[in-house]
């Protein structure tokens, strides 16, 4: 229930002694006895508004600056299709359809067809889930959504997406996506992280397995922005390589991490007597050297560091 309450101007008086009182209010004496107008604090325009004036009557509309939402929501208005074309290229390398489609959830990413207003949006929009209700779902299911819109150099914008905002087109079905995450893992370490691997999706992220290492010899610098940011790579796995390729794996895997990809080191305690791990392999040095690389020891672990630093790049902004 709603209650409305309308304040307006009240008095017992006619109109010409309102108008007079008004007039002699306005004259003040000076210290010589000379009346003056007075001087009026605030905003002159404010203090002469009279009823009914600041509504519409007609007049030209105001172009003023829109007040951003006190909620927090940037203004979908705000953003042109190029800003959307940005943020997507920006991370397309790095998203992998997600294996239900239309499914959202939050740390998803979507690609989402918006009603066309006459406020000047783009007609798509592309953003990570932050929440919505139901909490997770089909798209026609969902009725009201917050999206991060990632921006360059900065923390993302909060968007606030309706589901009359969204264009459901049965011809055009909306696809979600996760982040890609590359693991190195021997088939003893995939078996490991079998179970875990729907715990990854509900993340927000897709686990690629390979036992191979030809990628890694196909590295260059002038693609790895294409590469994925995260790489979880077992200690066994790197000790399988052959003896031949070993230590060009080795440069790749320095080259890797200093343009900025994360390296995770898989390396259970068990492994501890039998394998090196890869700072040892790669002579980092924790406290000495300019890169000392993360050691998760299980698969808990593992996904908390994915988890965690992903959030870290995608919160810093996309520059």
């Amino acid at each position: 229930m709603a209650l409305e309450t309308a304040f307006r101007r009240f008095s017992l008086l006619p109109s010409f002694i309102h108008t007079a009182a008004l007039r002699r209010a306005s004259l003040v004496q000076t210290g010589n006895g000379e009346p003056r107008k007075a001087h009026w604090l605030g905003d002159k325009r404010k203090q002469s508004t009279t009823p009914g004036q600041d509504q519409k009557q007609g007049g030209p509309e105001d172009h003023s600056p829109k007040q951003p939402d006190p909620r927090g929501y940037r203004d979908l208005a705000s953003l042109t299709l190029g800003d959307v074309h940005d943020a997507y290229d920006f991370f397309k390398s790095q998203l992998l359809p997600s294996p239900y489609e239309a499914w959202v959830n939050t740390n998803y990413f979507c690609m989402l067809e918006l009603v066309r207003r006459r406020d000047g949006r783009p007609p798509v929009f592309f953003g990570r889930v932050k929440i919505c209700y139901p909490s997770d779902g089909y798209i026609h299911n969902i009725q009201d959504m917050e999206l991060y819109f990632p921006n360059k150099n900065r923390k993302p914008d909060t968007v606030l997406l309706r589901a009359e905002d969204i264009l459901l087109d049965p011809a055009k079905p909306v696809q979600s996506y996760c982040v890609r995450v590359k693991f190195c893992a021997s088939p003893e370490d995939r078996t490991d992280f079998d179970q875990y691997e729907n715990l990854f999706l509900e993340k927000g992220f897709i686990p690629e397995f390979t036992t191979g290492y030809l990628d890694l010899l196909d590295m260059n610098e002038h693609e790895h922005a294409t590469y994925p940011w995260l790489y979880v790579i077992g200690s066994r796995w790197l000790a399988s390589i052959p003896d031949s390729v070993q230590q060009e794996i080795r440069t790749h895997l320095r080259e890797f991490v200093n343009w900025g990809h994360i390296i995770f080191n898989y390396h259970p305690r068990r492994h501890a007597l039998r394998y090196l791990s890869l700072n040892e392999e790669l002579d980092f040095n924790y406290g000495f050297t300019q890169h000392y690389l993360i050691a998760p020891q299980n698969t808990e672990q593992t996904l908390r560091k994915v988890e965690e630093s992903f959030e870290e790049i995608f919160m810093r902004g996309n520059g």
